[in-house]
């Protein structure tokens, strides 16, 4: 998998190139979102094969194969009915959880007192906002990764292994860089923006064409000292897919992006 120089060296201060290993989480994401819905089928298999084999899905089905086969079923069957709204542009989450006042990071400290995301109500929903409403969650959860190194809010959303493995190893070097290197940025944000009106619906999973958006912001600290994020690292945007199953009363994402 190619990945360009704006990539790894965006998070490079970290000592290690954090933004390749989101990108394992797309096999053969495009990076044009142009070129993303071409995939869709490819992709749509990918998710078809990782959510049947993450571990919230296989204890599923070894504690109650019915109730599995029925998830698995209603998302195949019949799709969701076109609910003619406009789902495009920046999948945002209504609701976080404050701890304190948000603190941008600092000479002394990285960002506190970060929001988490809120698991919305209608994530629990099989429709087609429910599909919507998990990608804002992914959204907020990966912001609040990206400032905190801390994933576990993913696995609200997500059980594909695939998808949580490049979380996990992208959190751990986050978490390395902020506790081993003393590096971090001041305000780093993440927005998810969904590509086109409503999603796609392939081999029993739905597609949406997505791009990731990443502003790692004008500064940082190392070692206690300020420095600039130069222009031209400062911004990484990534293009693929998010596929989506209606799974245990949930949406569960498998994020195929590069």
């Amino acid at each position: 998998m190619s990945e360009n120089l704006t990539r790894r060296a965006a998070l490079g201060v970290l000592g290690v190139s954090s933004m390749a290993l989101l990108a394992a989480c797309g096999s053969k994401a495009s990076s044009e979102a142009s070129a993303s819905a071409s995939g869709s089928e490819s992709a749509s298999a990918a998710a078809s094969e990782s959510a049947t084999a993450s571990p919230s899905a296989s204890a599923s089905a070894s504690a109650s194969p019915s109730a599995s086969a029925s998830a698995s079923a209603s998302a195949s069957s019949s799709p969701l009915p076109n609910d003619n709204k406009d789902y495009s542009g920046v999948a945002k989450l209504e609701k976080m959880e404050e701890h304190g006042e948000y603190q941008p990071g600092n000479a002394e400290h990285p960002p506190q007192n970060v929001p988490s995301p809120i698991v919305p109500e209608a994530m629990h929903q099989n429709s087609v906002a429910g599909f919507a409403a998990a990608l804002a969650y992914f959204g907020a959860a990966f912001e609040y990764l990206l400032r905190t190194g801390d994933m576990h809010y993913m696995n609200e959303v997500s059980t594909d292994q695939e998808t949580l493995a490049a979380m996990k190893k992208y959190a751990d070097s986050t978490k390395a860089g902020i506790e081993e290197k003393k590096t971090w940025y001041v305000n780093p944000t993440a927005t998810l923006t969904i590509g086109t009106k409503q999603p796609v619906l392939a081999q029993g999973a739905y597609n949406w064409t997505v791009t990731l958006n990443v502003d790692l912001g004008e500064k940082l600290f190392k070692d206690g000292k300020e420095q600039t994020v130069a222009a031209d690292k400062r911004h990484v945007k990534m293009f693929g897919e998010a596929v989506g199953r209606y799974l245990n009363n949930k949406w569960d994402l498998h994020m195929d992006i590069n």
